[in-house]
């Protein structure tokens, strides 16, 4: 089985969306929707398309706030964790 790795073009497009998180802000799950959004190069790479990509996205959709210019650092966390559970 080989490895799944995210690249660099995956790491760019997650920083580009990041910019668009407030996007979708609501009050019942405040960033929820644009961090789904940024996280789905990743998700998109590192699960096949059926049951087990709809469960990662899924994952990310639960209530999630934060102040923008911390996201960086939690996205990458975030995709490093998702790296390790997809291998």
């Amino acid at each position: 089985m080989t490895e799944k790795k995210l690249t660099k073009k995956d790491l760019n497009q997650m920083f580009w969306r990041s910019n668009l998180l407030l996007g979708s802000f609501n009050f019942e799950r405040v960033q929820n929707m644009g961090f789904a959004f940024v996280m789905i190069p990743a998700i998109k790479r590192l699960y096949p398309e059926g049951e087990e990509r709809n469960e990662a996205l899924q994952r990310h959709l639960e209530w999630f706030n934060t102040h923008p210019w911390l996201t960086g650092p939690i996205f990458g966390v975030v995709s490093a964790m998702e790296e390790e559970k997809a291998n």
